[in-house]
């Protein structure tokens, strides 16, 4: 354990005994230290970068059956004291409720992931990221003059995290991140393309490539330049990973929270063991992939989160738990999923969310397509509760006879997604990382397709 994850973890404990002298019957104390880099560019520009240094506590206490939480992010005595009492006086005044609970801990102690600490970017300087950032810029202008980057940014965090409870939970963590993304269009005299994105995270700064993503985004907006309509039509769509993350993602978090099922807004519950969605489609959550932009050795609740599977072929096997969904649901313990900061008590969520490949390179399934539409990017609106979804294609590819035709414009994709998850007809052997996010180009029939 280094200085820094000793000196937190020693924090966190101090302040536990504290409120147990002050009459809480469970207390957690969680600390976060993160120092943020962020070099940002708009129009081709470089705006006023930017470095901050936050440290914050949050204080948990459970009371008589009766919660209270309070923060801060001035941790001084005279402040922690008064964060402390907010929190009793919160919990005297909140309504009492038998599933409120701090966690035990679990039978293994949370032990390191491999690579989610980098040395070699935690001594990342501001200077350091902007020249991030002009390398994403340099290669996509060098990939062809008529790029703009609308926005871009280059971010750093190097981040410790600790908590501590009554009940025994004891992990702290360093932690590195890295992202850099980037939105831009090519223009060529009136001929404007669709704004189009790329963008990377990991814990590993190696793992983020800005030149290679400043020529994957120039590529493809210099590609979608000479766009045309298309009529409307119902058929095959080719989602990149890119939109299905806007548009299925979200919607498969959702569905698979146990705080959605318990709120009657999910369409999975009840459906443990039963076939939600197509044979094809295996969904896993896994926090130890090294480097993941989301890995961790525990969550928000000091628990340690194993590999999970929400899908296998289709059939529903998990749903997502934090501590109080799982005594809600009368579990014995929760399996690791809960998120936040130190800012707000814990929430659900997943860690490093991946759709399994299937086993047909892109080139074979678009080949395999008679008339379609690759979707690169997808903007509007999709419902979680109710799955439907209406927007507009962004940097799409018309698909004729096998082959990718011309690039698309003012053209629209609708339908539900409840509805298209049962209609997958191939997932590619290839695989986009957005973020904490792995996914497979993922085809779709059935697909409401409005042009012109």
């Amino acid at each position: 354990m280094t200085e820094d994850m000793q000196k937190a973890l020693d924090l966190c404990e101090s302040w536990v005994e504290k409120g147990r002298r002050r009459g809480a019957d469970a207390i957690e104390v969680y600390f976060r230290k993160v120092r943020a880099l962020d070099a940002r560019f708009e129009k081709n520009d470089l705006q006023v970068p930017k470095g901050d240094d936050y440290q914050g506590v949050g204080i948990r206490v459970v009371r008589n059956g009766r919660l209270g939480f309070s923060a801060t992010n001035v941790l001084d005595e005279q402040s922690l004291q008064e964060t402390l009492q907010a929190a009793l006086e919160i919990a005297a005044a909140s309504p009492a409720d038998p599933n409120l609970m701090l966690p035990e801990p679990g039978p293994a102690a949370p032990t390191p992931v491999e690579g989610i600490s980098d040395p070699s970017g935690a001594s990342l300087t501001l200077e350091d990221a902007i020249r991030k950032g002009q390398a994403f810029l340099q290669a996509a202008r060098d990939f062809d003059g008529r790029v703009t980057l609308d926005s871009l940014s280059f971010a750093a965090e190097v981040e410790t995290r600790a908590i501590a409870s009554s009940t025994g939970i004891r992990a702290a963590e360093n932690r590195t991140l890295f992202q850099c993304a980037g939105m831009g269009f090519a223009r060529d005299g009136e001929d404007v393309s669709s704004f189009d994105m790329a963008m990377a995270a990991s814990c590993r700064l190696a793992d983020v490539r800005p030149e290679e993503l400043g020529r994957d985004l120039a590529q493809r907006v210099v590609r979608s330049l000479g766009a045309r309509t298309v009529p409307s039509f119902v058929g095959t769509v080719v989602l990149h990973p890119l939109a299905a993350v806007d548009l299925v993602v979200g919607t498969l978090e959702h569905a698979a929270s146990a705080e959605s099922t318990q709120n009657e807004m999910s369409p999975w519950k009840g459906k443990l063991g039963q076939t939600v969605a197509s044979t094809l489609l295996t969904v896993v959550d896994d926090p130890r992939i090294p480097g993941g932009a989301g890995s961790t050795a525990f969550d928000r609740e000091g628990m340690v989160p194993a590999r999970l599977e929400i899908l296998r072929g289709g059939v529903l096997q998990s749903f997502l738990h934090n501590t109080y969904t799982a005594r809600k649901e009368g579990l014995r313990a929760s399996n690791g999923r809960a998120v936040g900061t130190d800012q707000g008590t814990p929430g659900v969520g997943v860690h490093n969310l991946s759709i399994e490949p299937g086993d047909v390179p892109l080139e074979a399934m678009i080949r395999g397509i008679r008339r379609g539409l690759i979707v690169n990017r997808y903007s509007g609106s999709a419902d979680p509760v109710s799955g439907d979804f209406s927007g507009v294609v962004k940097g799409g590819i018309y698909v004729d006879n096998g082959a990718a035709a011309y690039p698309v414009k003012e053209v629209m994709i609708a339908g539900n997604i409840y509805q298209l998850l049962r209609q997958v007809a191939a997932l590619s052997a290839e695989v986009g990382v957005y973020g904490s996010y792995r996914i497979p180009y993922i085809q779709l029939e059935d697909v409401t397709v409005t042009g012109k």
